[in-house]
């Protein structure tokens, strides 16, 4: 069945110093949809500086990871943005349609899921698809059981697929009955330490298990802004970050 997308704008109000000390948000999308990130801005309030790498926008898996979009602030790597707003997608430099990307200096701006990977032939035909690599992976997925895992950590089996899950994606866990140890805190998620596809599990790092297991629980998958500091010199700058996520269903892609 298809279902409709939601392109969706994120923002947190003034992140007056970005640019001097590293910012996290974290998002967690819609049930069931994958996310590309279509745009990055930024409302520039304090000239951001940053003499050997510029202050950024990163969106990934975990805090300075760029797996789902990328925005370095400045005209040059070393040369930062002065005040006034500035877009990712109307960069001068920028290419693809979509996914699209700018390197007139190394990784100036990755939107889409850039770069793109194969995703193996279509079932029952003989063409091969192509889909973005960096595209953000659906939540919910539910939990059926809870053990205890390596080092005592918790280990969750899930009820759906992990699929293209990878080790060190920050997760929320919430519902869980029985369990001690398993429900996590949203506003500071934690990392996948371990999987098995085969068996589909998830290990939950930072955690303790601990109880029985009764019922209930689900793991959803966390997007993480990363509003990165500069590199050199004396770091400094900030601004109004926005992200632009277009969710999608699965049987619409």
């Amino acid at each position: 069945m298809y279902q409709d997308s939601e392109l969706v704008e994120y923002s947190w109000g003034q992140d007056a110093t970005f640019g001097a000390t590293t910012v996290l948000h974290y998002i967690v999308g819609p049930k069931g949809k994958v996310g590309f990130v279509r745009d990055l801005m930024c409302d520039v309030t304090t000239s951001l500086v940053g003499t050997t790498t510029v202050p950024e926008i990163q969106v990934g898996i975990s805090s300075g990871d760029t797996t789902y979009g990328r925005y370095r602030l400045g005209s040059t790597a070393i040369l930062g943005y002065g005040t006034g707003p500035r877009r990712a997608s109307l960069e001068p430099g920028i290419v693809g349609n979509p996914p699209r990307n700018a390197q007139d200096f190394a990784n100036h701006v990755t939107l889409d899921g850039y770069p793109l990977g194969s995703s193996g032939s279509l079932t029952g035909g003989s063409s091969t698809t192509v889909n973005p690599a960096g595209r953000i992976l659906a939540s919910s997925f539910k939990v059926t059981n809870v053990v205890s895992g390596t080092g005592s950590v918790c280990r969750l089996t899930l009820a759906e697929p992990i699929g293209t899950t990878v080790t060190g994606q920050l997760v929320v866990v919430q519902g869980v009955v029985g369990a001690t140890g398993a429900n996590t805190n949203a506003a500071a998620p934690v990392a996948i330490s371990a999987l098995n596809t085969a068996n589909n599990w998830i290990e939950l790092s930072g955690t303790t298990f601990g109880g029985t297991y009764t019922s209930g629980g689900v793991v959803n998958i966390v997007t993480v802004i990363t509003c990165g500091a500069g590199v050199g010199g004396t770091p400094a700058g900030g601004g109004h970050v926005r992200v632009k996520i277009q969710w999608i269903g699965p049987n619409a892609l």
